[in-house]
């Protein structure tokens, strides 16, 4: 029994030694150490995706922009607009069409009487609009579908705006194509 346990005990240590020798420090670690590095885009692709899928329903939003001025009428912008969302709605996609609440009319009891309130009366009357394009278009559930409400994403300022023209004209500072203080150049427009 004694000589039994014995040989357990050196064939374990030899086995062990073995082990070490032909693995050596770092076979050992190579147990312990974290998995291999993920690939690249793997924590990052599915943000990605998601904010692409979110964007998807900023397709399905009619702007105030596309109503002609205080009106309930679309102008050909948003009449074009509408056909799309048709369009996409009957080939099988599943969004909500949103009206952007308007914030273009002026009230009496103002002190300057700004264009700057909102008035629910034309939001409903401008669903009214879009909801029998879209039933007119083939939409059979446009009554639930539509929505007025205030836009998924906000618009530019007025700064914002202007700085978003320029870079796409390729107007840096000044008026340049080049931006900056550096680069004028005479053909310039200011």
């Amino acid at each position: 029994m004694k000589g039994d346990n014995y040989r357990m005990r050196l064939l374990s240590a030899c086995a062990a030694l073995l082990l070490l020798a032909t693995t050596g420090c770092q076979g050992w670690g190579r147990q312990f150490r974290d998995p291999a590095p993920a690939p690249l885009g793997t924590l990052s692709d599915p943000i990605w995706k998601n904010q692409e899928a979110n964007a998807e329903y900023s397709d399905f939003v009619v702007y105030q922009h596309e109503f002609q001025g205080n009106t309930e009428f679309l102008n050909t912008r948003g009449e074009d607009h509408v056909k799309q969302i048709a369009l996409r709605l009957l080939s099988g996609q599943d969004a909500q069409v949103l009206i952007e609440r308007s914030m273009t009319s002026a009230r009496a009891d103002t002190e300057f009487g700004y264009p700057v309130h909102p008035n629910p009366e034309l939001d409903m009357r401008r669903r009214e609009i879009v909801v029998r394009s879209l039933l007119a278009m083939g939409v059979a559930d446009a009554h639930q579908r539509v929505v007025v409400a205030p836009a998924l994403t906000p618009g530019f300022t007025a700064d914002e705006a202007e700085a978003a023209y320029r870079t796409g004209i390729g107007a840096g500072t000044f008026g340049t194509p080049y931006g900056g203080f550096g680069g004028f150049t005479t053909g310039g427009r200011f």
